[in-house]
């Protein structure tokens, strides 16, 4: 079973398999207990479970789960996971209303152009269920509200990729969870395979590179946390033309 991986004091990040790839989810440790942004792939439960023992801490302490969006990969644990911890979930009402039906995908997805997105959203297509188990949504949370979350996580509204997928920013440390906004692969910053609305994707990354963070977190690939905002905008740049 993977463990965290220590990115900065009080953020760990842990990558958990999924038919592909993998998926991160991260935990923010404070003294009054844990949050996790993204619960993992279904069955995937106790890996986050296993991390969290890992750190020392206990499904009791995690106080707050952060969906970034309702895909299956990043929201396919939140019934198990709020099962278990009885945490509080929080989400964009957009994607909210998928999570409360069991729904994994909307209609309008589709894949990124190249032929190698079109062959993984197809793959991903056969490989991962269009359905989850409905969960709980308790917070609905919109452009600029701040999470009470270790300082504060602001959230920002990113659409492209999933119409309520959300990023946040961590002022406290300087932290930028991009969610799937932009993959992190092989070492490069690459477009996410899965869209739904290319304008508002890259309308997205541009607002992304307006932030001020120095590490950058993916939903998949490992964090950045060297040159992060120059690499960024050297990226943003690129897919803006």
């Amino acid at each position: 079973m993977p463990a965290p991986r220590l990115i900065l004091p009080g953020l760990y990040e842990l990558a958990l398999p999924i038919p592909l790839g993998t998926v991160n989810v991260f935990f923010i440790l404070t003294a009054g207990g844990v949050a996790l942004i993204d619960t993992g792939y279904p069955d995937r439960g106790a890996g986050v479970l296993a991390g969290l023992s890992a750190l020392g801490r206990r499904p009791e302490d995690v106080q707050h789960i952060i969906v970034t969006h309702h895909h299956i990969d990043h929201a396919g644990n939140i019934a198990a996971l709020q099962a278990r911890t009885g945490a509080k979930v929080w989400m964009h009402p957009l994607d909210a209303e998928l999570v409360t039906q069991g729904k994994a995908i909307r209609p309008t997805a589709h894949s990124a152009p190249g032929w190698f997105n079109r062959l993984a959203f197809g793959l991903g297509k056969w490989l991962m269920p269009a359905t989850m188990a409905p969960a709980r949504v308790d917070s609905l949370v919109a452009d600029g509200a701040i999470i009470p979350v270790a300082g504060g996580l602001e959230v920002i509204h990113i659409p492209g990729h999933s119409a309520g997928q959300i990023g946040l920013r961590w002022p406290a440390q300087q932290v930028l969870f991009a969610a799937d906004a932009v993959m992190r692969r092989s070492k490069r910053l690459q477009s996410p395979i899965v869209l739904e609305d290319e304008t508002a994707a890259a309308n997205s990354l541009a607002r992304l590179d307006r932030c001020q963070f120095t590490t950058i977190c993916f939903g998949h690939g490992p964090t950045l946390s060297e040159n992060a905002a120059a690499a960024f905008h050297r990226y943003a740049a690129v897919q803006a033309g």
